[in-house]
């Protein structure tokens, strides 16, 4: 991460100017339990291992990746994320353990209501695009360990992404000075 810092001095990069490329220590594997306990799930794989032997947050797609326990030094405080009141809805009772449903992409029909926070239940906001747009990690169901790409505000959709360690490392992949 210290060599994408160099290679982006200026923090061009879309997001840099948030992350800066800091990692935030990685979570202790107590708290990813309880964490896990707390809400009745199992993590995906690649996540937990990115959040246990990785970072608890940070440097990552988009404006950098949220943490899963607390606050991130490496996003400023929870006060200034635009996403805090996603994150709150992520961890509503039931939440994350409820399914999710969709399997494809998704736009409502013309009229169409919907409940979104129903919609994304068995996500977990990973990262913030900015314009009310979240990265979103499935937790259960049958995308289980896919990343997501949610507007549920302006224009509501829902796109499938690649599995989260591909989705991060198409990331660093994708950093200046990368082959």
């Amino acid at each position: 991460m210290a060599e994408l810092g160099r290679l982006d001095p200026e923090y061009a990069r879309f997001g840099a100017d948030e992350h800066r490329y800091r990692l935030a220590p990685p979570l202790p594997a107590a708290e990813l339990h309880a964490f896990e306990a707390r809400h009745g799930v199992e993590l995906p794989a690649s996540y937990r291992a990115f959040v246990l032997d990785v970072a608890d947050g940070g440097a990552g797609p988009e404006h950098g990746l949220f943490p899963l326990v607390g606050a991130s030094a490496c996003l400023g405080p929870p006060d200034d994320w635009a996403a805090e009141d996603v994150r709150d809805a992520d961890r509503r009772p039931g939440a994350l353990a409820t399914p999710f449903r969709v399997t494809e992409a998704w736009r409502p029909r013309a009229g169409e209501r919907f409940d979104p926070d129903a919609v994304v239940a068995g996500t977990l906001a990973v990262a913030e695009m900015g314009c009310g747009g979240f990265v979103r990690l499935v937790v259960t169901g049958a995308q289980r360990g896919h990343v997501w790409f949610t507007d549920l505000s302006v224009w509501p959709s829902l796109t499938p992404g690649p599995e989260f360690a591909t989705w991060y490392a198409g990331w660093l992949a994708g950093a200046p000075g990368s082959a």
